[in-house]
């Protein structure tokens, strides 16, 4: 079943959010002086590019059918 117009922008947008998400962590990871602070944003970063990459993989790989 193909996605509709609509359904494709909402999945645009998450793939904007979490890329800048992850660049966000991933930035705030590198100012940070405290270890766990450094630690728990790098997970984030972590988190949101996986998040990133399984929408662009379910977009390329058929679930705009």
């Amino acid at each position: 079943m193909a996605l509709t117009e609509k359904e494709l922008s909402a999945l645009e947008d998450l793939l904007s959010r979490e890329k800048l998400l992850a660049a966000k962590c991933k930035g705030y990871s590198q100012l940070c002086t405290d270890q766990e602070l450094k630690q728990k944003c790098q997970v984030l970063a972590g988190k949101h590019q996986t998040h990133y990459a399984k929408l662009l993989t379910f977009l390329n790989e058929g679930g705009a059918q």
